[in-house]
């Protein structure tokens, strides 16, 4: 499964300042956000105050959401196991359905890249059942990396879980989300880590898509 079709253009997140409460599964699951306007850029900010695994513990951890990109992360498997961390192959990691420009400045995965990546909202996916679709039950992750590690044996991403997304619902975003493919065959076919320049929350609210957002 190699096809590779073009990236499509940003949206822009509209501002709203309602405020949003959110009560997640689980023992680690303590959040607190609220959201700046900081020259006229919409920036919410989500402080974890109970981490996830791969998170240092005993301190509350801020994290300013940087929603003009997201991470896009596929890997193995029919449904994600509920250790919040994931594993991507190296050559796969930032390699492909990525612009160049972004390729050049994360790929590397430097210390100053990985702070950056760290700001992205993500979805976590396993791949589709079937080709260019999935079925109902089938879910992916939302919600923001918290560690990366560069093993000798892949990519090992922590990641704070948010909420539950419908994958097929995603699928037929292919275009909103900048995702390549068609109809038979496209990113969530394929394990892979890309990153976007597209305003992810944005998409999914536009199309009643809940999501973790201000």
């Amino acid at each position: 499964m190699e096809n590779k079709p073009q990236l499509n253009k940003p949206t822009v997140l509209q501002q709203n300042n309602t405020p949003t409460e959110i009560n997640l599964p689980g023992d680690h699951n303590t959040l607190i956000a609220h959201a700046d306007n900081v020259k006229n850029e919409y920036r919410p900010t989500i402080l974890i105050t109970n981490p996830m695994p791969g998170m240092q513990q005993g301190c509350a951890i801020s994290v300013t959401l940087n929603l003009d990109f997201y991470n896009l992360i596929v890997v193995a498997g029919d449904v994600l196991d509920g250790t919040y961390h994931v594993m991507v192959d190296k050559e796969r990691a930032i390699t492909e359905s990525t612009s160049d420009e972004l390729k050049k400045q994360y790929a590397a995965l430097t210390p100053e890249a990985i702070a950056e990546i760290k700001t992205f909202p993500t979805i976590i996916a396993t791949e589709n059942h079937s080709y260019g679709k999935t079925d109902e039950a089938h879910y992916a992750h939302y919600g923001i990396i918290t560690d990366i590690k560069v093993q000798d044996n892949g990519i090992k991403i922590y990641y704070q879980f948010l909420n539950s997304i419908p994958q097929q619902k995603l699928n037929e975003l292919l275009f909103e989300l900048g995702l390549q493919g068609n109809s038979n065959f496209n990113e969530l076919n394929r394990m892979h880590w890309a990153i976007k320049r597209i305003n992810m929350v944005e998409v999914l609210r536009e199309n009643g898509i809940q999501v973790f957002s201000m």
